[in-house]
């Protein structure tokens, strides 16, 4: 898996399949630099769904 760092011409090398690296990814257990800010994220301790009508304003006329 290689991927460029968006920016320039600087590349980096993962030595694993493209989906095993996006679940890596996604799940938090991929050793990058490139992605390290998506792990200092807060995470909510509760959520919460709404209807659409709260969410967006509007009433239920």
């Amino acid at each position: 898996m290689l991927y460029n760092e968006g920016r320039g011409p600087l590349w980096v090398h993962h030595d694993m399949e493209c989906l095993a690296f996006l679940l890596a990814v996604l799940t938090g257990t991929a050793r990058t630099d490139y992605f390290g800010h998506l792990y200092e994220v807060l995470k909510p301790t509760e959520h919460r769904f709404e209807t659409a009508d709260l969410a967006l304003g509007t009433s239920g006329q």
